[in-house]
């Protein structure tokens, strides 16, 4: 059984010349090469006060250009109107016509381009078909990098996986879709990935979401990894003050979690209340969280194709050729793996009590968040 850790020790700061106590410009810039097995991603999502929604992510390599040495730069651009709708358009970039910057996050695709230094970022897209982008990010919270912001995994640290955001941000600009362009104004979110193996291999199971109440933001990444590192837990976990942006409170990885589940449409139980007790000793932090709507739901594995040859007719029926092809796995391959993926994404209430230095608050608030529950049923991996 291979080992999992977070990288948080002086001699992991030392490898990637991290200051411990500073979050740097260039720490948001490439990180990878594009060698077998990487890839990266700059996402950014908001929700605006007329109702409607974004996501815009931007990858170095498709998955499947992840199996080979170079890069397949590409986007995914959705865009929920106001009445739920969601229209989701994806475009594809020349190497000749794309910049990757090492200093800052600084990508450009063509046309297409995401900007920032953790305090203003600038999101652009116009190359897809029929919706586009021009939004403004101003940071309301400090960045947010836990440990290294790496998580190693193997006997070696041979692998890894990442995450380095900023949870909340005010958001300007406009949103282009049924032939209109619309001025919008909200609330959002920035993050940073990089890793060297897929999330499927990696993890049986995550949360990951944001909470903004009236006093705090409050972030979680809980990673569950497959049986082969250990069915091991390894949070991202922190609190910021609403008013300040201010980190006050991350955790120092002990952490108990308490679920409820409930049956759900995939499957699978999903857990219907989560009860977090972050418990850095002194400094205590009980994040709770309970569904009241499962507003997106993906059974990859019940609506996955049985064998390559069912896929191959899918795909033909449908008149995908080239970059487009379709990406997923059939039953077949899964079942190989031994896994069975599954997504939902909740509209939540909770809140938190959050103890420091013998001064007890509690604050409350709703949150989205998604739920990737890659693995099989297993009671040990503590879903």
């Amino acid at each position: 059984m291979a080992n999992a850790r977070l990288m948080d020790q002086p001699k992991d700061f030392a490898k990637f010349g991290i200051d411990p106590n500073v979050v740097a410009p260039w720490e948001d810039g490439i990180r990878n090469t594009d060698g077998v097995g990487t890839n990266e991603v700059w996402y950014f999502d908001a929700d605006f006060d007329d109702g409607s929604k974004v996501i815009a992510a931007f990858r170095p390599k498709t998955v499947g250009a992840m199996q080979t040495v170079g890069y397949e730069p590409n986007l995914n651009l959705a865009i929920t109107r106001p009445n739920g709708e969601t229209v989701q358009e994806f475009s594809f970039a020349k190497l000749a016509n794309n910049s990757m910057s090492k200093e800052k996050c600084d990508v450009h695709f063509g046309p297409d381009y995401c900007t920032g230094d953790f305090k203003q970022y600038d999101v652009h897209i116009e190359s897809t078909q029929g919706i586009a982008c021009d939004l403004h990010y101003r940071a309301l919270v400090e960045p947010f990098r836990q440990g290294t912001s790496s998580l190693a995994l193997g006997d070696n640290d041979e692998y890894f996986y990442t995450d380095l955001s900023v949870p909340k941000c005010e958001v300007t600009g406009t949103l282009t879709y049924d032939g209109q362009t619309i001025n919008v104004h909200g609330q959002g979110y920035h993050d940073h990935q990089w890793m060297n193996i897929t999330p499927l291999a990696a993890f049986h199971h995550w949360l990951w979401g944001r909470m903004y109440t009236e006093k705090y933001v409050i972030y979680i990444y809980d990673f569950v990894t497959t049986e082969h590192f250990g069915f091991k837990r390894l949070p991202f976990f922190m609190i910021a003050d609403n008013q300040t942006g201010k980190i006050i409170f991350t955790t120092n990885g002990h952490v108990s979690v308490e679920t409820q589940l409930e049956d759900t449409t995939v499957g699978k139980p999903f857990p219907k209340t989560s009860r977090y007790v972050f418990d850095n000793g002194n400094d205590k932090a009980e994040f709770t969280v309970t569904w009241r709507d499962i507003i997106e739901t993906r059974d990859m594995y019940g609506d996955a194709p049985k064998d390559a040859q069912e896929a191959a007719q899918r795909a033909k029926q449908a008149g995908i050729t080239g970059m487009q092809k379709a990406i997923g796995g059939t039953k077949e391959q899964y079942d190989k793996m031994g896994i069975q993926p599954t997504y939902l994404r909740f509209f939540a209430d909770g809140g938190v009590k959050l103890t420091l230095d013998g001064t007890t608050t509690e604050s409350d608030g709703t949150m989205l968040y998604e739920y990737n529950y890659m693995g099989r049923i297993d009671p040990r991996a503590n879903v």
